[in-house]
C-alpha cells in the first residue's frame, strides 16, 4: 500500500518509547512492502540531526519544525488558562501547525494514497477533511493519563485545571476516533478504553515490541543496583522516581544498605537533580545514548509509576536482556506478563521493598525471573508479531467505509 504518516516527533533515534513505536512501526511496514511518505514533526534539537536509517525505510521523508512552547513559569500558566476559553484542549493545540496542515493538504491532493496513519490523537489536529482511510496510532489514551494525574495531584488549582482539561481532553480524543477508519491501540486495557469512548471505532491491537536479537542477555552484574529508565522531561517519569525514591528506596537500604539506584533518563531538570540529591544511594545519568549498557549492569528494574496509560516498552526491554522488573499494577498495565513468575507486581511501598530485596538476595530466583519475563517477550511482543498486527489493521481500514466523522469539528 501507499501510505501517509503523520508523526508527532521525529523518530530516529528511537530513544523513548513513543519513538521506539513509531521507528518498530515504520520498519515493520517497511518489511512488508508497503511505500511510506513520513511526515514528521521535528524539534530544534533533531534537526540536522542523521535521518540515514529514516530514509531506509521510508520512500520520502519532509520534517516540519516545531518548537513547543514551556509548560513552565507564568507564561506557561497564562497560556493554559488562555486556553480555558477555547474549545480545543490545551494539549492539543500545542501542536497546531500552519506549516504541517499545509504540508499534509499537499500530500493529500496528489491522490497518491491508499491510506493515512495518524501518530496519536493530537495528529489530527493539523489533518483536513479526507475520504482516504485513517489509521490511528493510539500510543496511550489521553484522557486516561491526564484523570490519573488528578488523583495524585495536592494543589486544588492545578488538580482543578487537570479536571477540566482532562473532561475537554476526552471530547477532543472522542471526536479524533470518530474521524478514523480504524483505531491501533496497544494493548486489551487501552482497547477496552477506547471501546468505551468510542463505541463505533473499529479496533486492531498493535503492540509495543522489541527485538530480542538487539538485547543480548548479559555476563556480570555491577552488584545492588536497582535501575528505573525513562525521560525526565516526563511528568509520570519524575513521579515515579520520587515515589522510590522517598517511600521504597529507604526501605530496600534497610535491608541491602549497598544499594544503588541508578535513573536513566533525559533532560533532568536542575531543580529537579537538586530535589533529590540529598537521597543516599540515587544516581541520574542524564542523557543514555544507548540503554542496553545501563541496563546490562543493573540487577533489578523498577518500574514505580502511578500515572500513565499505554504499555511500558522499558518493561520489554528489561525482559529481553534477562532482567528481572518490579512494578506497580499499573506500570505493568495492559502487558502478559504472569505476576510472580516473569514480573513481580506491588503498589504498596512496603510490599514493593519487600519483592525488590528478595530478588538482589537471591540471584537464582533473580535469573529465573528474567529469564522467564525474556521468553515472554519472544512469544509475544516480537517485531513478526508486530508485522502481523499492523496487516490486519490495514486490511480492515482499506474494507471499512468512510467516517461520518471524517469532516473533522472545529477546534480553533
Amino acid at each position: 500500500m501507499r501510505l501517509l504518516f503523520l508523526s508527532m516527533t521525529l523518530p530516529w533515534p528511537p530513544n523513548n518509547g513513543h519513538r521506539m513505536r513509531t521507528w518498530s512501526i515504520l520498519r515493520a511496514l517497511a518489511a512488508e512492502g508497503h511505500e511510506t511518505t513520513l511526515l514528521a514533526f521535528a524539534y530544534p534539537a533533531d534537526l540536522g540531526g542523521d535521518t540515514g536509517p529514516l530514509r531506509e525505510v521510508c520512500t520520502r521523508l519532509e520534517v516540519v519544525p516545531l518548537e513547543l512552547a514551556s509548560l513552565a513559569g507564568w507564561i506557561g500558566a497564562l497560556d493554559r488558562l488562555r486556553a480555558l476559553m477555547g474549545s480545543a484542549p490545551y494539549a492539543a493545540g500545542r501542536y497546531r501547525s500552519p506549516e504541517m496542515a499545509g504540508r499534509i493538504q499537499s500530500q493529500l491532493e496528489s491522490g497518491r494514497f491508499d491510506a493515512v496513519i495518524v501518530d496519536t490523537v493530537f495528529g489530527t489536529v493539523n489533518l483536513p477533511p479526507t475520504d482516504v482511510p485513517l489509521l490511528l496510532n493510539n500510543v496511550d489514551v489521553e484522557h486516561v493519563v491526564l484523570e490519573r494525574y488528578v488523583r495524585y495531584e495536592r494543589n486544588p488549582a492545578k488538580r482543578l485545571y487537570a479536571w477540566l482539561e482532562a473532561r475537554r481532553l476526552r471530547r477532543f480524543e472522542a471526536e479524533a476516533c470518530r474521524r478514523a477508519a480504524v483505531g491501533m491501540p496497544c494493548s486489551p486495557v487501552d482497547e477496552a478504553w477506547l471501546h468505551a469512548l468510542c463505541p463505533g471505532l473499529p479496533l486492531v491491537i498493535v503492540p509495543n515490541v522489541v527485538d530480542t536479537a538487539e538485547y543480548a542477555p548479559p555476563g556480570e552484574e555491577a552488584g545492588d543496583v536497582v535501575l528505573y529508565q525513562g525521560g525526565l522531561d516526563w511528568y509520570p517519569n519524575r513521579d515515579a522516581v520520587q515515589f522510590f525514591a522517598s517511600e521504597i528506596l529507604p526501605r530496600v537500604r534497610r535491608s541491602r544498605p549497598g544499594t544503588r539506584f541508578v535513573v536513566a533518563g533525559r533532560n533532568p531538570s536542575p531543580a529537579f537533580r537538586r530535589r533529590l540529591a540529598s537521597v543516599p544511594g540515587l544516581e541520574i545519568t542524564g542523557t543514555v545514548p544507548d540503554m542496553r549498557p545501563v541496563l546490562s549492569r543493573a540487577s533489578v528494574c523498577v518500574v514505580p509509576l502511578r500515572i500513565g496509560s499505554g504499555t511500558r516498552i522499558k518493561i520489554l526491554e528489561a525482559a529481553a536482556m534477562g532482567k528481572p522488573v518490579v512494578s506497580t499494577r499499573l506500570g505493568a498495565e495492559g502487558l502478559n506478563f504472569a505476576e510472580d513468575l516473569e514480573i513481580l507486581l506491588a503498589d504498596d511501598p512496603t510490599a514493593f521493598s519487600r519483592r525488590v530485596v528478595r530478588l538482589l538476595e537471591d540471584a537464582a530466583f533473580r535469573r529465573a525471573v528474567g529469564e522467564a519475563a525474556r521468553r515472554r517477550v519472544e512469544q509475544e511482543y516480537t517485531p513478526a508479531i508486530l508485522r502481523r498486527q499492523l496487516g490486519r489493521a490495514l486490511s480492515r481500514a482499506a474494507s471499512t467505509p468512510p467516517a461520518p466523522g471524517a469532516v473533522a469539528e472545529s477546534w480553533a
